[in-house]
């Protein structure tokens, strides 16, 4: 039964992450413990061959975004913004969007939510995470009323994993487990302090973080030929 199985398994994923990628608080900013930043990983601030990507490849301008699908203000950028910025921006053919995985607090969900996304099939990873985004305030609810399994179970069925079966057999795929955590450490080699957090051509970008705020800078560094935002101060 998947109320049995998934208790222990998540217990563990939240181990397995917390040592391994260090993300252990959801505050007001959605900190993670600072890291030390490495260059070892050559594909912390560049596109990796199993990243999630929307987006022309010959896009002058490149976000990857680490966030998390139990952080209130993801779940507000998305909700919010995003619809906006993937309509101007990444439809445009202007930017190329990378979405990595970082969880946050209560991270065994996090990570549940995350796990399903890398279940279904790859066409259909960006509507779960819009899903879970923009649910994100019924989820807590249902999980406060210990119905969490109820909303995941849904979650489930838009995954194309059909029973309690499936969703075990998704929860213990090690290749979409690994791919989590390799995020995580990604976000510690690029340095990454908190969610959302937006790298612009692998630069870190931490000033407004509205679409038409996006919209304004990305058309700016085309029109002048950059590739570093830095560079229009």
């Amino acid at each position: 039964m998947i109320k049995y199985f998934l208790a222990p398994l998540l217990l563990l994923m939240f181990i397995i992450y917390a040592s391994e990628a260090k993300a252990n608080r959801d505050t007001h900013n959605h900190d993670i413990n600072k890291p030390n930043i490495s260059t070892n990983d050559v594909f912390a601030l560049n596109e990796a061959p199993d990243d999630h990507v929307l987006g022309s490849n010959k896009a002058p301008i490149t976000f990857i975004v680490w966030a998390s699908v139990t952080c209130p203000h993801c779940s507000d950028w998305f909700s919010n913004e995003w619809p906006v910025f993937n309509k101007m921006l990444v439809q445009t053919g202007k930017v190329r969007f990378i979405f990595r995985e970082l969880p946050t607090q209560p991270a065994q969900l996090a990570m549940l939510g995350f796990m399903m996304a890398e279940c279904a099939p790859s066409e259909k990873y960006f509507d779960l995470i819009e899903f879970q985004m923009l649910n994100q305030k019924e989820m807590f609810e249902m999980a406060s009323k210990g119905e969490a399994l109820s909303y995941y179970k849904k979650i489930g069925k838009m995954s194309g994993l059909e029973d309690d079966n499936d969703i075990n057999v998704c929860m213990q795929t090690k290749e979409k487990f690994d791919h989590i955590i390799n995020n995580g450490k990604r976000a510690q080699n690029a340095g990454v302090s908190g969610v959302p957090s937006f790298y612009i051509n692998g630069r870190n970008y931490n000033s407004e973080l509205d679409a038409i705020s996006f919209v304004k800078l990305v058309e700016k560094m085309i029109e002048r030929g950059l590739s570093d935002f830095t560079d229009l101060n």
